[in-house]
């Protein structure tokens, strides 16, 4: 069920069985004493590749230590399971949050961007602890009822992510995944700084999904209905309680539908950080806003970053959902709002979806319009001194044949036949 993960070099081994054991009773106590709900531990011995168990669990326990960030066997198996998390999400569109970590040892520890913005790290119900982590909990007799609520909240992440099937990785896939961090990484990482990136596949279709939505603690200022958020932005779920599934899960169901062959998800924050600075620039990238937002005092400044980031923007699409009392009470105020916002600065079409159905039909169009606009930026077709072959209103007819066909080929829907490109399809 799951994996337990950490450095064996702190010399914890019996620390570490202890905490492994007193998670998998909490999960036997819910679950029951089954096969299928025993997780496994990281061995002891030093092995030349991840464990089988990594290859094949449903989620990962990650006890991190500055140990566990230069340990090898410890940044290969925390990137062969982030690859099969990423593996989901290109082929559903679902993230998974399949992998949790806890502060084993928090001293001298400072986790990678790309550590750090995975899965949930977890401390004891939020009160934190400063230095001892997991392990100077487990020694503190006075810190005994902190260290069981950490327990019984790890194993409840656990099974919750163990619900979600994340596709298997072959033996010799995983000799080809590349560490994120660890003596592998540095040294990669210092033999290409100076070198130009890898080309992208020829003919590869690349599609970023940009999220700007709240979590349900930062919303709670802005509205009253928070039931639709969750921890992070990527949980977002607009369409509650009519539909579980996430926008992201929605949207990129529909990209893949359409031929998408690689997509990801990111969601734009007030952190600081850029995560469409190493998007590549060929890829093409639709903003999926919650207006909500608009009360935000940060969404200017997403908004500012977004069009500096010089990414391909395609598209901004306004998730207002038709059947959210709150939201459809507040739709023109919440329309107006956004509509002050720099969001035009980035030169995209404008499109709003108020349903599922719509946020698919929505997406289609985008990636229709964005796919086959590819080489149509220059000038009408035609030689210097000529006129064009087709003036602007037989090329919008083009367009429009082009952008049904196109749908009606790749569509898991009845084909879109109608409207101009770029043209908004409303909130239906």
């Amino acid at each position: 069920m799951f994996y337990t993960s950490y450095a064996g070099s702190t010399g914890d081994r019996g620390p570490v069985q202890r905490f492994h054991a007193d998670v998998q009773n909490e999960i036997y106590s819910v679950l029951g004493r089954h096969p299928r709900n025993e997780g496994s531990l990281q061995r002891a011995e030093p092995a030349l590749g991840p464990d089988p168990a990594v290859l094949i669990c449903r989620s990962l326990l990650v006890l991190y230590s500055a140990d566990y960030l230069t340990d090898s066997q410890c940044a290969l198996e925390w990137s062969v399971f982030r690859e099969r998390m990423q593996r989901r999400l290109w082929r559903t569109g679902e993230p998974a949050d399949a992998l949790v970590g806890v502060l084993w040892r928090a001293d001298s520890l400072v986790l990678p961007r790309a550590v750090a913005k995975t899965g949930q790290l977890l401390d004891d119900l939020g009160e934190g602890y400063q230095g001892p982590g997991v392990a100077g909990l487990q020694r503190d007799p006075s810190a005994w009822e902190r260290y069981r609520r950490l327990v019984r909240r790890v194993a409840e992440r656990l099974t919750r992510a163990a619900r979600t099937p994340l596709p298997a990785m072959a033996t010799t896939d995983s000799g080809t995944v590349e560490p994120y961090f660890g003596p592998a990484h540095e040294q990669r990482a210092s033999r290409t700084a100076s070198s130009p990136p890898p080309p992208r596949r020829p003919g590869e279709r690349h599609l970023v999904l940009a999220l700007l939505a709240g979590t349900r603690a930062g919303m709670e200022g802005l509205r009253r209905s928070v039931d639709t958020y969750a921890e992070t932005a990527t949980e977002w779920r607009p369409f509650r309680p009519h539909s579980d599934e996430t926008a992201a899960a929605i949207a990129g169901r529909a990209a893949h539908a359409c031929g998408i062959e690689r997509l990801t998800v990111v969601a734009l924050d007030d952190t600081g950080t850029d995560p469409l600075r190493e998007v590549d620039a060929s890829a093409v990238v639709v903003v999926l806003v919650d207006p909500w937002m608009t009360g935000d005092s940060s969404l200017s400044v997403l908004w500012e970053r977004l069009a500096r980031s010089g990414a391909r923007v395609a598209a901004v699409i306004t998730v207002l959902p038709q059947f959210d009392e709150e939201s459809h009470r507040n739709a023109g105020e919440l329309r107006e709002a956004l509509a002050r916002t720099p969001a035009r600065q980035l030169g995209a079409a404008h499109h709003e979806a108020g349903t599922p159905g719509s946020l698919t039909h929505a997406m289609a169009a985008v990636i229709a319009d964005a796919f086959t606009d590819v080489g149509e930026e220059g000038p009408l077709p035609g030689r210097a001194n000529e006129p064009p072959l087709e003036n602007t209103a037989e090329r919008i007819v083009r367009k429009e044949r082009e952008r049904a066909g196109w749908l009606r080929h790749r569509g898991p829907w009845p084909p879109l036949v109608s409207g101009t490109p770029r043209e908004s399809w409303g909130g239906g």
